[in-house]
Parts: C-alpha cells; sequence; structure tokens
C-alpha cells in the first residue's frame, strides 16, 4: 500500500464565491461500518489540507487486472448554512492529489430538513 491523498474545495454560485469553515470528512467502508479516515475545515479560499488515504500500488494502474488501482472513500461536506454534500466511491490513487469539488446550496427556509443533503454516487467502473 501507498498513500494518495484527498481535499476538497468548497464553493457556492457556480464556483464563485468559496465557503470558509466547512467541515470536509472523508470516510471508507469496511464492511457494513464507516471507517473515518480524517476531517479537515475549509480555509477562506474554500479548500482545505490534504487527508491522506491508503491506496494500491500504482503499478497497478498501469496494467490491466482483477484488482482496483484506487481506494474508495466515501465524502461529506457540512455547513450549517448549506445544504450537505455527500459522495460515495470517490477514487484516490496512490501518489495522487485528487481533489473533491463541491458547490452547496445556501439553505432555505422551503427546504424540507430530510432534503437538506445533496448525495452522488461515484460510478468508479468509469475511468477516464
Amino acid at each position: 500500500m501507498e498513500l494518495g491523498y484527498i481535499v476538497a474545495r468548497v464553493y457556492t454560485s457556480d464556483a464563485e464565491i468559496p465557503i470558509q469553515s466547512a467541515t470536509f470528512t472523508v470516510f471508507q467502508k469496511n464492511g457494513d461500518k464507516n471507517i473515518l479516515i480524517g476531517a479537515r475545515i475549509t480555509d477562506e479560499n474554500g479548500k482545505t489540507e490534504p487527508i491522506a488515504v491508503e491506496a494500491p500500488d500504482k503499478s497497478l494502474s498501469t496494467s490491466p487486472g482483477n484488482e482496483s488501482p484506487f481506494a474508495r472513500v466515501d465524502v461529506r461536506i457540512d455547513h450549517p448554512e448549506y445544504n450537505s454534500f455527500y459522495a460515495e466511491g470517490v477514487q484516490v490513487f496512490a501518489g495522487q492529489v485528487s481533489v473533491q469539488n463541491a458547490s452547496l446550496i445556501p439553505t432555505g427556509r422551503h427546504i424540507p430538513y430530510d432534503r437538506k443533503a445533496e448525495i452522488f454516487d461515484i460510478n468508479s467502473e468509469i475511468l477516464l
């Protein structure tokens, strides 16, 4: 195993306005449990410091095979003034920094509490 890294870039209004003080949390699934990998708070530019993630050896991404050449993590981004963001199956490669962009929508009185989160399932079978 090697290390890969993941950071967040959190903003609103079509990536025009960075969101400060949002909580970026990274989890990995282990069976039916979520294991906390790390958490960071966004700075005044809406960015976080990297979170290290154990990922398969990068040589696995250079040849075909059965083993996945990346680690899969789930990320959550929360801020009290915005709807939450949740992405499942985000790919993290060894020796690389993955950037999770998140455009948050301000919370309004017209949005019911149970609809306060946007959930994205990243299809890890599609590699670009």
